[in-house]
């Protein structure tokens, strides 16, 4: 196939992909796996942006920071909300760029902050902790026979673990929550200008939270919080982030620490209950429990793609682009690529190169909470399997995943047992 022109492309209308509404939302990959065919990078009208679904340009893209941007690599719409959006936006904390949006080599000071706070003895410290909130949740419904995964196990967990690494008070944690919920919307511009509003201004008392959380760290150091780490290590930065970009940073690390570790224990459980003769064998052996969830990371991802701008002219695959497009590398499509994947449609723990999967990005924006999210859902299934007999997915029911851009987990997961 030879060089193909982008406006061409992008008025081209032959493959639609709306990943918001169905049949895509339910299952993105019948159309993903038609644009690796027929159309590897194509334009979405309902993403506002350029889709790249081959394995290969992905990697390539994760590669070149150079050539594309990490501006907005969090949201598929580049563009400013609408101005009384902004206009509730400018009460809050002005935003900065941080680790997640930023390029070298700004990149790089931020990334030293956030590589000192999660630290390997600070994860694993994390272990027994996360394993007594583990138990203790499961302890609080074990007897019902009955319980949405979602709302009592995989939201909670993950919630509850960020939040004292954070040094949040957990009587906060529910706002902290709601909050998260709300800067998704806000993201990805969903809802009329209404819900925009209000999404709005839960964001506002959210970066005004957080800011009192970092004016606390300064007036009174010496603390061992993870914000108390990250504010003390600006000591050592030559050209040390103002206040405000931290408190985007410690969003950002709100945010991913618990959103996509709950999309993660929530799609290992169900694709374990899907497949029971793999999960008779995790019963069996616990030692295949990091085998299910690097499966479960390729398999269906909690971030189905990251966000890239192209700085100059860049071809990717066979279209060449301008400077200024955005696009979103499909993690999704990426680990399902069956030039790199043998018959990748199949859940199977056994599968050798499962680990190559691109679920955590890759090079200097690798997830750095990657171990963390990992231990998370590992503790949480052991103790399910544990304390629950004969676990199994609730029947009539519609497995119905969340609205987002950005993360891919389900509303509801309805489990019984005996």
């Amino acid at each position: 196939m030879g060089q193909q022109d982008a406006t061409t492309l992008r008025d081209d209308h032959a493959l639609e992909f709306d990943p918001f509404r169905s049949p895509d939302r339910e299952d993105p990959h019948p159309t993903l796996h038609r644009a690796r065919r027929e159309r590897p990078v194509f334009y979405s009208r309902a993403l506002q942006t350029w889709v790249v679904t081959r394995r290969d340009d992905v990697l390539a893209i994760l590669r070149d920071p150079g050539r594309f941007s990490s501006a907005n690599a969090i949201t598929n719409v580049p563009a400013p909300p609408p101005q009384e959006v902004l206009e509730v936006l400018v009460t809050g904390v002005p935003y900065e760029p941080n680790s997640v949006d930023l390029d070298p080599p700004r990149h790089g000071a931020f990334r030293a902050l956030i590589n000192r706070a999660f630290a390997p003895r600070r994860i694993a410290a994390v272990e027994p902790q996360a394993r007594a909130l583990a138990q203790r949740l499961v302890d609080s419904f074990a007897a019902d026979g009955q319980t949405d995964l979602v709302d009592r196990l995989a939201h909670p967990l993950p919630t509850l673990v960020i939040g004292d690494l954070l040094g949040v008070p957990h009587a906060d944690m529910p706002a902290f929550t709601r909050w998260s919920g709300e800067w998704l919307i806000l993201l990805g511009q969903l809802g009329d200008l209404d819900r925009m509003v209000a999404a709005a201004r839960e964001v506002v008392d959210f970066q005004h939270y957080v800011a009192g959380m970092i004016a606390d760290r300064r007036a009174n150091p010496g603390g061992d919080d993870l914000v108390a780490d990250i504010v003390a290590s600006t000591a050592d930065v030559a050209d040390p982030p103002s206040d405000n970009a931290l408190v985007g940073l410690v969003m950002t690390v709100l945010f991913a620490g618990h959103e996509t570790t709950t999309s993660l224990i929530t799609n290992t459980v169900k694709l374990l209950l899907q497949h029971p003769d793999q999960l008779a064998e995790v019963r069996a052996d616990r030692g295949l429990l990091p085998a299910a969830v690097t499966e479960t990371l390729r398999f269906d991802p909690p971030v189905p793609g990251m966000y890239r701008t192209t700085t100059a002219e860049a071809r990717v695959g066979d279209v060449t682009l301008p400077a200024g497009e955005h696009l979103q590398l499909s993690f999704a499509a990426a680990n399902r690529d069956p030039g790199h994947f043998a018959e990748p449609d199949r859940f199977d723990l056994h599968r050798p190169d499962k680990g190559s999967h691109l679920s955590f990005g890759y090079g200097i924006h690798a997830c750095v909470g990657a171990a963390l999210g990992q231990l998370e859902t590992r503790v949480a299934i052991d103790v399910l399997l544990d304390r629950l007999p004969r676990l199994r997915l609730a029947g009539d029911q519609d497995i119905v995943p969340t609205v987002s851009a950005t993360v891919r987990g389900t509303e509801s997961l309805h489990l019984t047992w005996n």
